[in-house]
């Protein structure tokens, strides 16, 4: 017969396969129905036949030219952050840039702000009309630049995928010790050889990675091609999908066909990555290094300097003034005669549905933050100290809806679950589903990290010492893997704040969150209740950010 203490890590063992079986209505049945979808001649809910007619989509007129866009845009941004990431990386780590304790702070911030949202700003401030800086500039005799545009486009994705590339590029450039620089100039080779032959082999695992990253959130967009680019005639295959699925037409097979085209480009670049990091032979050895500026010419100095003000200003300054600014105006003017006032704020609250979206979006937010730390948390364990087939599968499964843009799993969730309307599809609780699937990489690669950190050592010692599993799991490794934990819950929180894309094809009448609100707010022209809230909506997002972040310090310390 079984002890007690073996009968306790039996069970314990079993709530963890358990907890990991969650991930086939989480994650692989929905993408399973999304194929299904594609093939059905009906809506979701109706009884339909199988069809092929979905299909033609693909051969329609517009169909290559939204690919075309799709696939240009995200190249485009892919690109242009790269560059501006990795240069701001590189300056602020190393090289002798003035503040750059302080810029490593700013240029973070960018990340807790939802790319719409800064959208929305920056065509109040480069309207071509009548926009905040073009009126300054036109007085100067400089041209007005119009930001509705295809470059305006990539221009608002590349700030804000910026953050996305520097905090991949940052720990690994803080990893690499200027003692392995110095015995490449001892050994005769000049800047850029150290570069190509030992700075950017050890980075490119985190070049790659966040490209794919960006590559993906930017094909998935639609908000700010929304706001900015159909004046301009913009379109791609993620607002195709957006439009087939709101709008009244609820085209859903065709949705699905769209969405499966998105997919299929996500898989094909992360195959590439994955191929650009099957050969990697370079590993540092050693603790991280405390990193010693690099000597570097004052010009380099005071041009890393300009490069993080310019960056911060464009990021977070212009974008929040101009929405601060507009928040107390009771109509917008670029020459401050209209007055102040905080009525907007009341007309706000007065919005239908402005505080129940704020109500949602932090309960939703919370609650995907909590279960993503409780999955990441078992599922991590799994991975890294059971690991085998099992293991890599459970790691496998559990992050691939990162390669799924937002808004076709949105898709494939409609089809999966409608069959429960009113008792789960319909609700809010299909939110909380989706950005708990969409969500779940996130927490899991910090939790991946935190145990991998973690020694066994310490779990057989706990044993050796008379403890059962469960004593060790709860006195023992959740105290040391919480930091992790709780960091990677922080990104999951301000992630679910921001996501629009699968909220908008989701969220159930009357019950929106507040990217959902915005997006009608700005489409209806209410501009000043606009404002408002997106004050709110960023006051928001970096309060529950700090709060987890002292959290996370007081588990730190213990």
């Amino acid at each position: 017969m079984l002890g007690i203490s073996q009968w306790r890590t039996r069970v314990g063992s079993m709530g963890m396969w358990g907890v990991a079986a969650l991930l086939i209505p989480l994650v692989l049945l929905p993408m399973s129905f999304l194929v299904y979808g594609s093939f059905q001649s009906a809506p979701p809910g109706q009884a339909g036949l199988w069809t092929l007619q979905n299909y033609d989509v693909l051969w329609s007129q517009d169909f290559l030219e939204l690919v075309r866009n799709s696939v240009l845009l995200a190249a485009s941004v892919t690109a242009i952050a790269l560059i501006v990431g990795s240069f701001l990386a590189i300056a602020i780590t190393r090289w002798n840039v003035p503040f750059a304790r302080l810029f490593d702070q700013l240029t973070i911030i960018p990340a807790y702000i939802p790319a719409f949202v800064g959208a929305i700003a920056w065509s109040f401030l480069l309207s071509p009309q009548s926009g905040y800086l073009n009126k300054p500039l036109a007085a100067l005799g400089i041209p007005r630049i119009n930001i509705y545009s295809w470059g305006g486009v990539v221009a608002v994705l590349s700030i804000y995928s910026v953050p996305v590339i520097y905090l991949s590029l940052r720990p690994a450039l803080l990893s690499i010790g200027k003692s392995l620089e110095e015995a490449g100039r001892l050994l005769g080779a000049g800047r850029l050889r150290i570069a190509r032959e030992i700075l950017l082999p050890a980075i490119r695992p985190a070049v790659l990675s966040s490209a794919l990253i960006v590559f993906i959130n930017t094909l998935a967009d639609f908000a700010v091609v929304g706001v900015l680019g159909t004046r301009a005639h913009l379109d791609v295959v993620a607002l195709r999908i957006v439009e087939l699925t709101t709008k009244g037409v609820f085209d859903t097979g065709r949705a699905s066909v769209l969405g499966l085209v998105l997919a299929m480009f996500s898989v094909v670049a992360l195959s590439a990555i994955v191929r650009g990091l099957a050969h990697r032979d370079l590993a540092i050895i050693g603790a991280r290094h405390n990193i010693e500026p690099a000597p570097i010419s004052p010009a380099a100095r005071v041009l890393g300097l300009a490069l993080c003000l310019g960056f911060t200003t464009m990021a977070i300054f212009l974008p929040i003034m101009v929405l601060v600014i507009g928040s107390f105006q009771p109509y917008l003017s670029t020459t401050f005669s209209s007055g102040w006032t905080i009525n907007n704020y009341e007309l706000m609250a007065r919005y239908p549905g402005a505080l129940t979206a704020i109500f949602n979006s932090v309960l939703l937010s919370f609650l995907a933050a909590i279960t993503c730390a409780f999955l990441s948390a078992v599922l991590a364990y799994i991975v890294v100290r059971r690991g085998g087939r099992m293991g890599a599968l459970v790691n496998y499964i559990s992050i691939s809806p990162l390669a799924v843009p937002h808004m076709v799993f949105a898709v494939a969730l409609v089809w999966t679950w409608v069959g429960t309307s009113g008792v789960f599809y319909g609700t809010r609780w299909i939110l909380l589903a989706a950005y708990v699937a969409l969500l779940l990489p996130y927490s899991m690669r910090a939790a991946v990290t935190a145990f991998q950190q973690l020694d066994p050592v310490l779990e057989d010692a706990g044993r050796m010492s008379g403890a059962n599993w469960s004593r060790v799991m709860f006195s023992i490794v959740a105290p040391l893997v919480m930091p992790g934990i709780v960091a990677g819950a922080t990104i999951v929180l301000y992630q679910a704040m921001k996501e629009i894309s699968a909220s908008l094809v989701l969220y159930p009448p009357g019950q929106p969150v507040i990217p959902v609100a915005i997006w009608s707010l700005s489409y209806q022209g209410q501009f000043a209740q606009l404002f408002a809230l997106c004050v709110v909506y960023i006051a928001l997002i970096f309060a529950l950010v700090a709060g987890l972040s002292v959290v996370n310090r007081r588990y730190a310390r213990l």
